[in-house]
């Protein structure tokens, strides 16, 4: 008798492969790998929610430097090469495929790095190495056609660090012992597991498609034909029997020519009992996989914990951020700064976590370490806050309406927007430069430099939500962001000079501070700054820049640090706002 079983597939694992033929290095037997791990991001609801998640997570709420306010013209020029979209992917493809990539873009004199951009790792493959090294980088949108003109695989230069090609592809690829062209995935050996998530969900979603039918044999009792006749029978049987996903039968040749083809039900005994056990081990086995150290991260109720849910969330958390989240961050972080020194810019750089802060130990750590940890200053001190009269915000309000400008898109590109929330010292330390009368539309002393330029525009701050009517200064400063209205440095600094209202102001002062008390106790709002880079012309060129010094410092005056204050909502102070 001949049986024949359909539809069984295997697993089996990545090999580098140097072909005698081919310039580049194959990922896979059919160089396929990366496309057998997207595959199974996107078959497995567990695999693939884990994966986006950890992706998310890397990348947090953004890349951020603790001496930003030191070094602006650094940070400016760091927001210009790394854009957020970028880092996302790169964080995504370093998750899901082991590894990532930047296509390193400099500029024609090969003296700086204008750009790195995003660029697809399945659509990389090695250059055979020559002295140990991977000297270059092919690239495909298509391997599996790459035989064809459009799809033909282009070399370019791997990044070092050094001068060379404009385009120059920087691979961020984790070591591995035992891998030298690739790095695997973390999760590996959940794979297998993956493609049981996968089918088990095939096979219900087939159950349901084809009515609940059960599996069935059908037996050829007349004889056994060729391999070829047999194919030509199974076609046949296939068109007629299978259901929209997946076959549900099995196919039999004998030669016992007595009996006529039969067709035959194969119940499964207790089978909703054993895919309930294959689905929660599948379940299971990609978590540990992954490293999760607990499901209830990821909304799965678990049997087990540290004493009760909350106490098992914190922990848990913790560890991920430590064992998982923090790794892959600083594989990406080591990248970043190594682009960052071929143009001459030093930052403390960091991602800003999206750990809930009540999950973060800060005992014994430093103003930037807290910084670093939670992604805001856990320092900040606020004395008194002070009240904002109606009759002084109407005052505030006529002159910041007429001192207040509407940025040109055609010729500044807004590079970054952003909240202010890193703490520094000597805020008030102003110039006799600031003293003078507000013009609008006019250079800033302490951000237009060069191809950049500062302002800043009135926002809601606060993540929380308001229970009450805004005060009429807050309405009404709102109302002018939304009319598109921002503002130099030094025009809200001199409001905040006119020393009226000085009744509510903080003890020993005479001036209301609007940068760092905005509406008052209770509001919601607060400062976000905005950074401008000058756009080029038709031809390519900068558009002119009106005689701004280029070489100085972009950002506040250098010699005046930040408080930070200024986008702190005083109802996310202590307090309030009061004192």
């Amino acid at each position: 008798m001949s049986f024949k079983v359909l539809n069984f597939s295997s697993v089996t694992m990545p090999k580098a492969i140097e072909s005698p033929s081919k310039e580049w290095v194959l990922y896979g037997e059919d160089n396929d790998y990366f496309q057998y791990l997207i595959d199974r991001y996107n078959g497995s609801a567990v695999s693939n929610a884990i994966i986006s998640s950890v992706s998310d997570q890397i990348y947090g709420e953004g890349l951020s430097a603790t001496n930003s306010d030191k070094r602006p013209l650094d940070y400016a020029k760091m927001r210009t090469i790394f854009k957020g979209e970028d880092l996302k992917r790169v964080a995504g493809d370093l998750k899901l495929l082991g590894q990532g990539a930047f296509n390193i873009v400099w500029n024609k004199g090969r003296t700086e790095i204008l750009k790195a951009k995003h660029i697809p790792m399945q659509n990389l493959r090695p250059e055979k190495a020559t002295e140990g090294e991977i000297k270059g980088w092919y690239y495909s949108d298509n391997w599996k056609e790459h035989r064809k003109d459009k799809y033909r695989p282009e070399r370019v230069e791997a990044f070092t660090g050094a001068r060379g090609e404009v385009h120059q592809i920087l691979v961020i690829k984790p070591y591995a012992a035992g891998f030298f062209y690739f790095s695997p995935v973390d999760y590996a050996g959940s794979l297998k597991w993956a493609e049981i998530d996968e089918e088990i969900a095939d096979y219900h979603l087939s159950n349901i498609q084809n009515g609940f039918a059960p599996t069935m044999m059908v037996n050829f009792n007349n004889g056994l034909p060729t391999e070829d006749e047999q194919n030509v029978i199974e076609r046949k049987v296939e068109q007629k029997l299978q259901g929209a996903t997946g076959k549900k039968w099995l196919l039999s040749f004998n030669d016992d020519n007595s009996n006529a083809t039969t067709i035959e039900s194969l119940p499964i005994s207790e089978a909703s009992e054993q895919y309930k056990f294959l689905s929660e081990e599948a379940t299971k086995k990609i978590l540990v996989g992954h490293k999760v150290t607990s499901p209830m991260l990821f909304g799965i109720k678990d049997a087990t914990g540290f004493g009760n849910n909350a106490d098992e969330i914190k922990v848990a958390s913790q560890l991920w951020d430590n064992t998982v989240i923090k790794p892959k961050q600083n594989q990406l972080l080591e990248a970043i700064n190594d682009v960052l020194a071929v143009n001459g810019i030093v930052l403390d750089t960091y991602f800003k976590t999206l750990q809930p802060i009540e999950f973060i130990e800060t005992e014994g750590l430093n103003a930037e370490e807290k910084e670093k940890e939670t992604g805001v200053d856990m320092a900040e001190n606020f004395s008194k806050k002070p009240f904002l009269s109606d009759e002084f915000g109407d005052e505030l309000l006529d002159e910041l309406e007429l001192i207040g400008e509407e940025n040109n898109p055609d010729e500044w590109e807004l590079i970054s927007e952003e909240v202010i929330d890193t703490t520094q010292d000597g805020f008030h330390q102003f110039s006799d430069a600031l003293k003078s009368d507000a013009k609008p539309n006019e250079k800033s002393s302490y951000g237009d430099v060069g191809l950049y330029k500062v302002r800043y525009v009135y926002s809601k701050t606060s993540k929380k939500t308001a229970t009450g009517k805004s005060r009429k200064f807050c309405t009404r400063m709102i109302e002018m962001a939304s009319s598109g209205l921002e503002y130099r440095y030094e025009d809200i600094e001199n409001m905040s000079d006119k020393g009226v209202n000085s009744q509510f102001s903080p003890k020993g002062s005479s001036t209301y501070n609007l940068f760092k008390y905005k509406g008052g106790v209770n509001c919601y709002h607060g400062w976000m700054r905005r950074i401008y880079f000058r756009k080029r012309g038709a031809n390519g060129r900068i558009l002119p820049n009106k005689g701004m010094d280029n070489e100085r410092r972009v950002g506040n005056n250098p010699y005046i640090k930040q408080k930070g204050a200024e986008a702190k909502a005083p109802i996310d102070t202590p307090n309030k706002g009061r004192k």
